[in-house]
């Protein structure tokens, strides 16, 4: 009788969660601009002149949460490609989405004077927070599952 041998794990590769990461984004990216577009052509049509559009607050917390879902679909996604690795992939994308957001807040543009500061940075933390809690949650139903560290 032979001894079953232990089964090599795959080799570690950055391609995987590189591609998972791209993924992410993308799914996010699509996700939130069609919904952004929704809803800002929704807000358009009941301003008065589309070229002074003063944001409403139910417009902006759509916004919000449309964002928030899109991240939350994003961190999702880039958990099941990146099964049985490490979370940092996942973290990855949730800083990516982070800093993106903030950036607006930083560069202080005329463009978007309309817009109160604290839309960006709420947008930023709870872009942040939902890509890990997208993450979080295809990572439990996933199972415990030793991680590789890549």
């Amino acid at each position: 009788m032979t001894a079953p041998t232990a089964s090599t794990p795959p080799t570690t590769s950055i391609i995987r969660p590189a591609l998972a990461l791209l993924a992410g984004l993308g799914i996010t990216v699509l996700l939130a601009v069609v919904a952004n577009l929704i809803t800002v052509l929704a807000m358009l049509r009941e301003a008065e002149d589309p070229r002074t559009l003063v944001p409403h607050v139910p417009g902006m917390a759509v916004l919000l949460a449309s964002n928030g879902l899109a991240a939350f679909a994003g961190g999702f996604v880039a958990a099941r490609l990146t099964r049985g690795r490490s979370f940092f992939t996942i973290f990855v994308l949730a800083l990516v989405l982070f800093v993106s957001a903030i950036a607006a807040v930083f560069r202080g543009q005329d463009a978007a004077a309309a817009w109160p500061k604290w839309f960006a940075v709420a947008q930023a933390a709870i872009v942040f927070v939902a890509a890990l809690l997208g993450g979080r949650l295809e990572r439990r139903r996933q199972g415990p599952t030793r991680s590789r560290g890549t």
